[in-house]
């Protein structure tokens, strides 16, 4: 059971993520009308398409065990913190005050940025970090001065 979901979206950036998937299926029927290099281009439109549909949203799941941030498919945008490898977490206002190694970043009403104890800095946004917050200190995870 999750303590703690949300999934943020962004309808200006879907649209424009949109774009190059409608450019990337009018190349792929230019080069079926062509009749050359139909199988290359269908496995870049599908490997394009797939990446840019995980991007166009986040969803951050907090439980006891783990907090998991994924894309919208979750094929390539996906990591998995287990709690006990949270050393302590920091809460910025505004979407761009965050920083980490790894950064999952929608226009947002704020931030937060997870300190592992092993591994690398993670940062993502969310329209409630407050509430990200109040889970993280219920579970025990210390927050960053």
């Amino acid at each position: 059971m999750a303590l703690y979901e949300e999934t943020l979206t962004n309808r200006v950036f879907q649209i424009i993520m949109l774009t190059p998937i409608l450019a990337m299926f009018a190349g792929l029927y230019a080069t079926y009308q062509a009749g050359e290099g139909v199988e290359i281009m269908l496995a870049t439109t599908v490997g394009v398409t797939v990446l840019l549909l995980d991007v166009i949203a986040i969803r951050i799941e907090i439980d006891e065990r783990e907090l998991r941030i994924r894309g919208a498919i979750g094929l390539v945008v996906r990591k998995t913190i287990p709690i006990e490898n949270i050393a302590s977490f920091r809460v910025g206002e505004g979407w761009t005050s965050c920083y980490g190694t790894i950064h999952f970043n929608l226009p947002a009403r704020g931030c937060v940025t997870i300190h592992q104890r092993k591994g690398w800095t993670i940062s993502f946004t969310t329209n409630n970090p407050e509430e990200v917050a109040r889970v993280l200190a219920t579970l025990g995870v210390p927050r960053a001065p």
